[in-house]
């Protein structure tokens, strides 16, 4: 295990011997890195990994869900007139969630779909059909951890969280770069593996566009959930905060201009704030990036969650969890947390039980030297795909 006080501070948290392994092999073709207290293995760099170029990109480092982030926003309601059963059927009727969902009333004149970055797709035809995709699927919510919730703060306040992606569109993009990196056709079968584009090339140049533009676009559907909820709930929103933690950006540290590629990663600049969501029977919260030794050393990144223990496989056994005797988790050990918490609960499955999940307090107490919170957010009610349903006892 590593602790904080190792790796010259760059590692925060414990992170087992595989996700380290996973870093370090990232990080001996970048400039830093770092690594997050909620990090866990992911596909070639592990997730909660930080890692910095010069003038170069990473496609695999950046990830297929490109621009996933948070987004958060505050109402002019309050805990004791709020009916959240009645706004979880708001969220069901108004909010597709799953793989390949569209959105009956995605606003298609956006002015996401007349930005030049369209033409840095290799031809017409590639990028008329991602521009169709992603007219079809601007504010869904897809699957695995992403999610609509609700929370009260501790002056009573609603908040409305959600977090989720480019969806399809951004998927389709990282495969196609991917392939265009390593030679192969935009739809050729697909292989992962690390390929840095320098930025001076064509290539990296499109990329970087690409990657910009699905950046935008899950902005674009985030606000889209979250305005079309605010104003079906009859709310007017105090405040938001808004954050995307599967990017790329240009930044300057210690004097050097960096490409600064966060997979699961918050951005954390002293003064700017995220939206950190924890499991689904925990808290989140609204956190601002602090001026501090160890937060330079972070690469000015924080947490993007509570992160893994248990894999998607661990939790909910064979192929979609069809025999639960091979399961590490039973749908009681979920309803008993959600009881607990007096939260109401539409969609999930067993991958996605609290239990899954490390405890979010825990996690941020690793990097209680480079963040201050602000609010602390209690779950009262989450929509995610899934067949659970619960309620707790009144």
């Amino acid at each position: 295990m590593v602790s904080q006080s190792t790796e010259e501070n760059s590692v925060f948290g414990q992170p087992d011997e595989n996700t380290l392994e996973q870093y370090h092999d990232v990080l001996m073709r970048a400039e830093r890195g770092a690594l997050m207290a909620d990090a866990h293995v992911g596909y070639i760099m592990p997730i909660g990994g930080v890692m910095a170029y010069q003038n170069k990109v990473s496609p695999v480092g950046v990830g297929f869900d490109i621009g996933c982030g948070n987004m958060a926003v505050k109402l002019d309601r309050t805990l004791s007139t709020f009916d959240t059963s009645a706004a979880l059927d708001i969220i069901e009727e108004r909010i597709q969630f799953g793989l390949g969902k569209q959105n009956p009333e995605a606003p298609v004149d956006h002015p996401i779909f007349d930005a030049p970055e369209w033409d840095a797709y290799p031809n017409k035809k590639i990028a008329s059909s991602l521009k169709q995709t992603a007219r079809e699927q601007l504010g869904t919510v897809g699957s695995g951890n992403h999610y609509v919730d609700l929370f009260y703060d501790e002056d009573d306040h609603i908040w409305i969280g959600v977090h989720f992606g480019s969806r399809g569109f951004g998927y389709k993009t990282a495969q196609g770069f991917m392939n265009l990196s390593q030679g192969k056709d935009w739809d050729a079968n697909f292989e992962q593996k690390e390929v840095l584009l320098d930025l001076d090339t064509p290539l990296g140049q499109d990329y970087f566009a690409a990657m910009n533009l699905a950046g935008r676009y899950a902005y674009a559907g985030r606000e889209w959930v979250s305005y079309t909820l605010a104003e079906a709930f009859d709310a007017t929103i105090l405040d938001e905060v808004h954050n995307n933690h599967n990017f790329a950006w240009r930044e300057e540290h210690d004097g050097q201009e960096l490409i600064v590629v966060r997979k699961g990663a918050t951005p954390a600049f002293p003064g700017q704030r995220g939206f950190v969501g924890g499991s689904m029977g925990d808290i989140s919260v609204i956190l601002k990036g602090r001026e501090s030794e160890q937060n330079k050393k972070a690469l000015y990144s924080t947490i993007h969650g509570a992160g893994r223990l248990m894999s998607r496989t661990q939790a909910k056994g064979d192929y979609r969890g069809r025999d639960l005797s091979k399961s590490a988790i039973k749908p009681d050990m979920i309803y008993d947390r959600l009881q607990e918490q007096s939260v109401e609960l539409r969609g999930g499955g067993l991958d996605e039980a609290p239990q899954v999940y490390r405890q979010l307090k825990d996690v941020l107490n690793y990097h209680r030297n480079t963040i201050n919170i602000h609010h602390y957010l209690n779950p009262i009610g989450v929509v995610m795909d899934g067949p659970e349903q619960f309620k707790p006892n009144s």
